[in-house]
């Protein structure tokens, strides 16, 4: 193809060749020049054209780029060669294309495309800072909705166990056991409960992010009524021994440090932190651990998640050494139990103290 093109164009200019071959190095170079810069502005358009210019352009590898605009460009190149076997001898236009022309393309395509390249560099870079700066904004955000949310749970987690402790005290004089008497209790604060519920459900949600379950909710939301009433029968259990008085709640767990997740050991080697728990609560933490089935999430939402869905177990871990010790203090046995479960999931997910 190239050669028919540059022969039929050759045929036209022979008439011209005798003048042509009286001038100049210069001259004839003076003449070549529009016909090459012709056909560079053609390549150079075409490789703007590239959907991944702008990469091949960062990493000096505009090849591809080059090559669409090479096949794109074939009249302006063969406008090279003819020109070239014009002013030089017959054969010499392709030789100069393939080779002179075409080893200094990729620097002349990229001075070409360098003023638009740069905007365009410094837009993308400028949108790249936006968007972290709006993800370091959201995350800020999200610590303070948290944040906000922790107080809210907790406002309305002691209103309504100053409600059932205020419902029990009413009713303590009944000869009903305490389970008859928690539930009592909880009926009249039912609003005041669910409110409660549904505040500590809003700072999981929270807490978990995109690694939030809508599908497990309404197991959580038992889950969570179940410590309510765990704490309210203990608290009409005390009122009926003569000690009693509003539930203490167990003492938020610190906000260990970001650090790098980690694949979470196999439930069976959980370590000797693990072992020493009761077995539900041991079971409770083992398989939140393992649930992961691989996604990768930041460990201190997981080492939250994992306290947070479990606390029914670990106030049945209290409860009961609570009820096993002659003198015992629930508040103390509670803390003691968060502590326990605390450094048991620490380790099951190899996190940092």
């Amino acid at each position: 193809m190239w050669s028919a093109r540059i022969a039929l164009i050759a045929a036209a200019g022979l008439a011209a060749s005798s003048a042509w071959a009286q001038m100049t190095e210069q001259q004839k170079r003076r003449l070549l020049l529009p016909t090459i810069r012709a056909a560079t502005d053609c390549i150079a358009r075409e490789a703007a054209r590239h959907p991944d210019v702008v990469n091949g352009y960062r990493q000096n590898n505009l090849g591809p780029m080059i090559a669409e605009g090479w096949r794109a460009c074939t009249n302006a190149l063969v406008e090279i060669a003819v020109a070239h076997d014009n002013l030089h001898g017959s054969g010499t236009g392709l030789v100069f294309v393939k080779g002179a022309y075409s080893d200094d393309l990729p620097r002349a395509v990229r001075s070409r495309l360098q003023p638009d390249m740069d905007r365009r560099i410094a837009a993308l870079d400028q949108a790249e800072a936006a968007a972290r700066a709006e993800q370091a904004r959201r995350e800020v955000e999200r610590q303070q909705n948290i944040e906000r949310l922790e107080r809210a749970a907790d406002t309305l987690r002691d209103r309504a166990y100053d409600c059932t402790t205020d419902q029990l005290g009413k009713l303590i004089s009944s000869s009903e056991t305490a389970e008859v008497l928690s539930t009592a209790a909880m009926t009249i604060c039912r609003k005041e409960i669910d409110d409660a519920l549904q505040a500590r459900v809003d700072l999981v949600r929270t807490r978990m992010g995109q690694n939030y379950s809508a599908a497990a909710e309404p197991d959580l939301r038992e889950e969570l009524r179940k410590v309510v009433r765990n704490n309210v029968v203990t608290n009409a259990v005390q009122l009926k021994a003569g000690q009693g008085g509003r539930p203490q709640a167990a003492p938020n767990p610190t906000t260990p440090a970001a650090v790098t997740p980690q694949p979470a050991p196999s439930p069976s080697n959980v370590g000797s932190a693990a072992a020493a728990l009761p077995k539900d609560l041991r079971e409770c933490l083992s398989t939140f651990a393992a649930a992961r089935n691989g996604k990768f999430i930041e460990q201190r939402k997981l080492y939250e998640g994992m306290l947070e869905l479990c606390r029914p177990e670990i106030e049945a871990a209290a409860r009961a050494s609570f009820l096993a010790a002659k003198d015992g203090d629930l508040a103390k046995e509670r803390e003691k139990a968060l502590t326990n479960a605390s450094a048991a999931a620490r380790q099951m997910i190899g996190m940092a103290e």
